[in-house]
């Protein structure tokens, strides 16, 4: 028939090896069919398996076995799955009409049948009077050929080599070379044969096999295969055709899966203390750093800033000025429970010689003796404007986090850094104004902080946290922001973040006449901010802070221009301003 000959194709062109799964319930089969399974076969073991018996119940006398098998069989897998379905067949009774009970079979849509349960798995006194009552394996073998003469094809089960002739004698199309039960998991049994020992036994009795009928398919099944290595290994030395799997398929696998998730399950305490703690140090991060907000950005950045708070690592914070950076640098430095100071420096705008501040310089060349600020215990050197650190000074930073260690300026003998080191800088640079060698040590602990203007979600939690710190009330009414005046909020860019959403909402609050707050109220605040920041005249150190950009890029403007991150006329402007153009 077609199919016995596509599994002999199969064969024969040295395609992947054949498998079988003898399984006993629906779910089971569908899952099999979906992994690649050649064939099916419907036994009593398997349905005996997947209810909590061992598979060896299917040799005892619990119930009428061909009608508890076909019951299943036709319930649940027949008619759900496409791949060929073998009926696993009992011989044993003696009152069975073999050639009637092979037509129902057929009539009933399997593809074939199987001698299962078997007399093999029987030996000694009980096998030996089976066989003289005529229910042994000759009967099994006579049922076979009943099948074959209905057009089915005839799956042979078989140990010995007595029984292997029997099965080639009967002209059987498959014949599966059986090692006994599965070992593994709770219901595994002792084996009395090794992989290597079955291997050897397959090789042998196959090639019996093959020297008298070449086209019978030979499979392998049982005993010590009990993983996709095991089969390999049997099915390669002793040129089997493929395998066919019971117990590796559902009873050990399910027995493995079932546990883990369960106990997966029942670790769920864990997990929720473990995520409740978790929580708690993320709002405790949010209050620290004055942080609202459920956005995904900003709940990243939280939980980033917790994990990196208990190490040791150099941290990068990368955002635009107005968002809090350095209150965030702060509450990393207080998680971590650092029992000195956080000592913040800014790179911009000190006239502290950046070298000797941080790492100190010994009394050599004009010097006085100078402990760095690096040497502090327990403290967190928080750098703001990091990228504008002497080049001297960033390669120190790259050579201490190299090494661990460092030397004071002008000095040889290694000094122990005490202090972590936060730096802090925008990200119009984008990393640009800081050594490639420095960058690079920063790769697993940057923390980017989000500008408000790309999480407008935020912003209704930061204006109720803004008005909690005012306090503001009117006639023992809760200040809040009508619906219109939120829309207002969203409408603006918010350039300067969340320090101007902060100066907006507090000028609105102070000048709000009733507990709500409008849309009129929160328009003439921003517009008092800006005309405030407009006429507010420019800070003294922005001239020197253009004037280094400068020098950094050669007095080139538009190189300048990208590096600041402003425009070219805006540069222009601020030049002309501070008298830089002559």
């Amino acid at each position: 028939m077609r199919l016995l000959q596509e599994i002999a194709r199969g064969r024969l062109t040295g395609d992947e090896p054949l498998v079988g799964a003898a399984i006993g319930v629906g779910m089971t089969a569908e899952a099999a069919e979906r992994g690649g399974a050649d064939f099916l076969l419907a036994l009593n073991a398997g349905r005996y398996r997947v209810m909590g018996a061992a598979s060896i119940a299917a040799m005892l006398p619990l119930d009428d076995s061909n009608r508890f098998t076909d019951t299943f069989a036709r319930r649940e897998i027949l008619d759900q799955v496409a791949i060929p379905v073998f009926f696993g067949a009992c011989a044993f009774n003696p009152q069975l009409d073999l050639s009637a009970f092979m037509r129902e079979v057929a009539d009933a849509g399997y593809h074939g049948v199987a001698n299962f349960p078997t007399v093999t798995h029987y030996d000694g006194s009980f096998r030996k009077a089976l066989e003289e009552a005529g229910i042994g394996y000759a009967r099994e073998v006579e049922m076979l050929r009943q099948a074959k003469a209905r057009g089915l094809v005839a799956f042979g089960y078989a140990k010995t080599r007595n029984e292997i002739q029997q099965m080639l004698d009967a002209e059987i199309d498959v014949i599966c070379l059986n090692f006994g039960w599965n070992a593994g998991g709770s219901r595994g049994v002792p084996q009395i044969f090794t992989i290597e020992e079955a291997a050897d036994r397959a090789r042998r009795i196959i090639h019996q096999v093959r020297q008298v009928r070449p086209e019978t398919i030979c499979l392998v099944e049982g005993g010590p295969i009990v993983n996709p290595e095991d089969m390999y290994r049997v099915c390669r030395d002793a040129r089997a055709d493929g395998y066919v799997g019971g117990s590796t398929l559902d009873r050990l696998p399910l027995e493995l899966s079932v546990m883990q998730v369960t106990s997966a399950f029942k670790a769920i305490s864990v997990l929720r203390e473990a995520d409740q703690a978790q929580s708690k140090e993320i709002a405790r991060a949010a209050r620290l750093a004055g942080v609202a907000g459920q956005s995904a950005e900003i709940r990243d950045m939280l939980e980033q800033a917790v994990r990196l708070a208990g190490t040791s690592l150099p941290v990068l914070i990368v955002g635009e000025r107005g968002l809090g950076r350095t209150t965030l640098a702060r509450s990393i430095h207080a998680l971590g429970k650092r029992r000195g100071p956080a000592i913040v420096f800014n790179a911009r705008t000190s006239d502290t010689d950046h070298e000797e501040f941080l790492f100190g310089a010994e009394p050599s060349y004009g010097r006085v003796r100078r402990t760095g600020a690096m040497e502090t215990a327990h403290a967190t050197i928080i750098v703001e404007d990091a990228d504008h650190l002497s080049e001297a000074a960033q390669r120190r930073f790259a050579d201490l986090l190299e090494r661990g260690e460092f030397e004071r300026v002008g000095g040889e003998r290694p000094v122990q850094a005490q202090a972590r080191f936060v730096a802090i800088m925008t990200p119009a640079t984008n990393g640009g104004g800081l050594l490639p060698e420095l960058l690079h040590h920063f790769g697993a602990s940057r923390i980017d902080v989000p500008a408000l203007r790309d999480r407008p979600e935020d912003i209704p939690a930061y204006a109720r946290l803004v008005l909690e710190a005012v306090g503001v009330s009117r006639s023992a009414a809760t200040l809040e922001i009508t619906a219109d005046g939120m829309r207002r909020l969203f409408a603006h860019s918010w350039p300067d973040n969340t320090r101007e959403l902060r100066r907006v909402v507090e000028r609105a609050a102070v000048a709000c006449e009733t507990s709500m707050i409008g849309a009129q109220d929160i328009a003439v605040a921003i517009e008092t901010r800006n005309s405030a920041t407009e006429s507010r005249p420019p800070p003294m150190e922005e001239k020197e802070w253009i004037l280094d950009a400068l020098r950094r890029n050669r007095f080139r403007r538009g190189k300048t221009a990208q590096f600041l991150g402003l425009s070219r006329k805006t540069l222009y402007n601020k030049m002309r301003r501070h008298g830089l153009l002559e």
